[in-house]
């Protein structure tokens, strides 16, 4: 699922987003932002944007369009949730411009994007029923192709958003291993473990390459998350095998709380 739809000016910008990652993956490198080193710091004014694990889906009690819940780590730590379901980078662009006076007196943002980008959700129905299968090789294969035009999309997002918010700290975040892989995880269990944790480290390497990029502090959430995914006795994942539950393969209010809030509390310290 997708954000609202934006009004037509911010349709406009969206589209000289998309134009900027061209731009970017033809000279190598974002168009330079201007210096925020001497902007007055104001009060602090924290705004989250990015897809469902922004939003907090998974984490209780949640409605469509966007799926946010109580549990969203931008809520816990006294933000402005703008987190949607299904977000790509072209559609938080989108809600960053619709919400350009929040943004322009914005101190702090976090960001979660770019699983969507690279096809996770294509991934997750084609692998789930047939770990082994062509079908499911074929999709994890797909996403090969887009995260290697991920870190130019990131980092063309990071220097956009500072043109609306000039005077905030950007951090972005990266996903979770889904799975803890014991040795009594059944065995076709393994293999989609294992295709979906390598699948989480190669997300957060282009997530981290294009946030470095920008110049932005990259937020690593795998260790926070260590011995609590699916699997484990303690799991920060949902996962009850349905495909059309959209909290499946998100974390719980236990994760959202314990693995994303402090992780991104930490980082807005820095």
């Amino acid at each position: 699922m997708k954000t609202h739809h934006p009004q037509p000016r911010a349709l406009t910008l969206a589209a000289s987003f998309a134009a900027m990652i061209l731009a970017f993956g033809l000279s190598g490198a974002p168009a330079q932002a201007a210096s925020t080193e001497t902007a007055a710091k104001q009060a602090t004014v924290y705004v989250g944007l990015g897809d469902s694990f922004a939003a907090g889906t998974g984490g209780g009690a949640s409605a469509p369009p966007c799926f946010q819940s109580a549990a969203a780590y931008p809520t816990l730590l006294g933000g402005t949730n703008l987190g949607c379901f299904g977000a790509t980078t072209i559609d938080v662009a989108g809600v960053a411009t619709a919400n350009a006076a929040l943004l322009a007196g914005a101190s702090d943002i976090s960001l979660t994007v770019g699983g969507n980008d690279v096809g996770t959700g294509a991934v997750t129905a084609a692998c789930v029923p047939d770990p082994l299968g062509a079908v499911c090789a074929a999709a994890v294969e797909a996403t090969r192709t887009a995260l290697a035009q991920l870190p130019a999309k990131i980092a063309v997002l990071v220097a956009y958003l500072r043109t609306l918010a000039p005077s905030a700290d950007i951090v972005v975040t990266g996903y979770p291993r889904l799975f803890t892989i014991t040795s009594t995880t059944p065995p076709q269990q393994q293999v989609l473990a294992a295709t979906f944790n390598s699948m989480a480290d190669a997300l957060n390497a282009a997530i981290a390459g294009g946030t470095r990029a920008a110049g932005a502090r990259f937020v690593d959430v795998t260790q926070r998350f260590i011995d609590h995914g699916i699997g484990s006795d303690r799991p920060w994942i949902n996962f009850d095998g349905n495909l059309l539950n959209p909290d499946n393969f998100h974390p719980n209010a236990s994760g959202y709380n314990n693995g994303y809030r402090t992780a991104v509390n930490a980082a807005l310290k820095k």
